[in-house]
């Protein structure tokens, strides 16, 4: 199959840059800041856990050879298909979007000559650049670094150092492959069954879906690690609903003396990987043409900004007013912004079920301690995720309405912004988790405990908020101005600390209900303090800070 090159060549770099593009940075800062952060932050974790294992393999190699240690090794291993997998499926579901040309590369690229096998063929080559990219940064130092610590064991070191080479990235490479395909052939069947409309229509919601699924396949593997033997021995089914564990079966299956059980499941991956494969290409094949055809279909469509009449009455003046629903209907309709936000939901749901499960004697328990922090940790990252997700611009281009208008009110502004996030992400959150508390604690401890967490979550916003002097999404945000290691400490402070004092505090006013009265009015009346805040009057702050040298982007 020939191409023209000057055109495969040019489509090539505009669908590459698609994949870095980010419309959140000021205008004098590059791609190339966030993409080697990305890339780096992703390598950052199998090399920390690579020689976290030294050690422990060096304990496992002066022990008598057993199969408590084949399953301890196992377990390990078990995390960089794990890391692999969801890595790799979490970034294929966050550009779900350009995986298929949209209506922007059909309306910008068809009124030229380019042959649609040109358009096919570059859009496959950028996909398959991204994606090499990320499995080289993510599975680098594991293969270079734990099959020479694997050494160590006897009975691993027999195999070779090349073999076992072979076989990390065999199982790893494997998880990301089979990620892709799955989650890309799942589209493609969705793009040969469906209207343009109604792909568009429900692909935010299966993003949001995806993305929640394999950061909370993720963050609890330590949970499914220690069931990984129990599981084995006795519900040798449910292993076939975790993939990583299909390709962990793969170093049974490929090296000597392994598990033949276990090494069942190495060759179910192996099936899997060719079935999502085939799909892969066979919906591609039928359905690129189709959906590039008739993508103009999909047209944009506005959400309405969902609306709750009990903090609407709170909103004091036509500018508070102004900001809260442009904020609303931002949200409603940026689909980046929602992804954003559910990552974060899916972080804060993820660190809840690590301390609300329980793993003893392999079975699976439920902590009571960690059932109360649930809901609050749970609280703090919606809340940290709005304002977080607030200050990255949904248009640049639209700011200058604000920028005409605002006048000294700064304050406005951060008072429309907390009632956002209380409408928007509290309310519904301690909203969706209240059945659930009725449900284990009974009707009346329930309600009390949405109270608590309705309260404490209030406070919490008005502290992160405290100085947030901006119209949300219309900032220009500066990379460089992030400093990493207080927003580790802040979280590090706020899904321990905070949630678990938040919950202590709730086990208290179950044994003194007098002690919940108290709590509940200062907490109202530290609330009504911050409403009446008047501070003296200041600008909005419509960029992160002034570039020494304007652009005037014209091209």
């Amino acid at each position: 199959m020939t191409t023209d090159q000057p055109n495969f060549r040019l489509l090539f770099d505009i669908f590459r840059g698609r994949f870095l593009e980010n419309d959140t940075v000021a205008p004098d800062c590059g791609f190339e800041t966030n993409v080697s952060q990305v890339i780096g932050a992703v390598a950052t974790p199998g090399l920390f856990v690579a020689i976290f294992l030294l050690p422990v393999f060096n304990r496992l190699s002066v022990q008598h050879p057993s199969l408590e240690i084949d399953w301890t090794v196992r377990g390990y291993r078990l995390f960089f298909p794990a890391y692999s997998f969801t890595v790799a499926g979490f970034a294929t579901i966050f550009e779900w979007d350009l995986l298929f040309p949209d209506r922007r590369d059909f309306l910008v690229l068809a009124p030229f000559p380019i042959r649609l096998r040109d358009l096919f063929l570059a859009k496959f080559a950028a996909i398959a650049v991204f994606l090499l990219t990320l499995i080289a940064a993510v599975n680098l130092f594991p293969t270079l670094l734990l099959p020479v610590f694997s050494m160590a064991i006897p009975k691993i070191g027999a195999t070779g150092i090349l073999r076992l080479t072979a076989t990390q990235i065999a199982a790893t490479v494997s998880a990301s492959l089979f990620a892709f395909l799955a989650v890309a052939a799942f589209q493609g069947v969705l793009i040969n069954l469906t209207t343009p409309a109604f792909f568009r229509r429900i692909s935010p919601a299966i993003q949001m879906l995806g993305m929640s699924l394999m950061i909370v396949a993720l963050l609890t593997f330590p949970v499914y690690m220690l069931l990984l033997r129990p599981m084995a021995e006795t519900h040798v089914r449910w292993l076939y609903l975790i993939p990583p564990v299909w390709f962990t079966a793969l170093y049974d299956l490929l090296l000597p003396g392994g598990d033949p059980a276990f090494a069942r499941y190495g060759i179910f991956a192996a099936e899997a990987l060719a079935v999502s494969a085939v799909v892969f290409a066979l919906s591609w094949t039928f359905g690129f043409r189709r959906h590039y055809r008739r993508t103009l279909e999909s047209e944009d469509t506005s959400s309405r900004a969902p609306s709750i009449p009990v903090v609407g009455r709170l909103i004091r003046s036509p500018e508070e007013r102004a900001i809260y629903d442009f904020s609303g209907r931002i949200l409603a309709r940026s689909t980046t912004h929602r992804l954003f936000l559910a990552t974060y939901l899916s972080v804060g749901i993820s660190f809840g079920l690590l301390v609300t499960l329980t793993v003893h004697a392999g079975r699976l328990g439920v902590s009571r301690d960690g059932l109360r922090a649930l809901p609050f940790l749970i609280a703090f990252f919606v809340v940290s995720g709005f304002r977080a997700a607030l200050q990255f611009p949904a248009e640049l281009a639209s700011n200058w309405l604000f920028r005409i208008t605002e006048s000294q009110w700064a304050e406005v502004s951060r008072g429309a912004t907390r009632k956002r996030v209380l409408a928007g992400g509290l309310l519904p959150a301690v909203t969706l988790i209240l059945p659930f508390e009725i449900a284990f604690w009974g009707l009346r401890a329930g309600a009390m405990h949405m109270l608590c967490q309705l309260f404490g979550g209030a406070l919490l916003i008005e502290l992160l908020f405290w100085s947030f002097h901006k119209v949300p999404f219309t900032c220009s945000y500066f990379p460089g101005k992030v400093n990493l290691a207080l927003l580790a400490a802040f979280y590090l402070y706020g899904f321990t600390t905070w949630s678990f004092h938040m919950a202590d505090l709730e086990r208290w006013i179950d044994r003194n209900r007098t002690l919940g009265l108290w709590f509940f009015i200062l907490a109202a009346n530290v609330l009504a303090l911050c409403q009446r805040r008047h501070p003296a009057a200041s600008a909005v702050l419509f960029d992160a800070s002034e570039p020494e040298i304007q652009v005037l982007d014209l091209t």
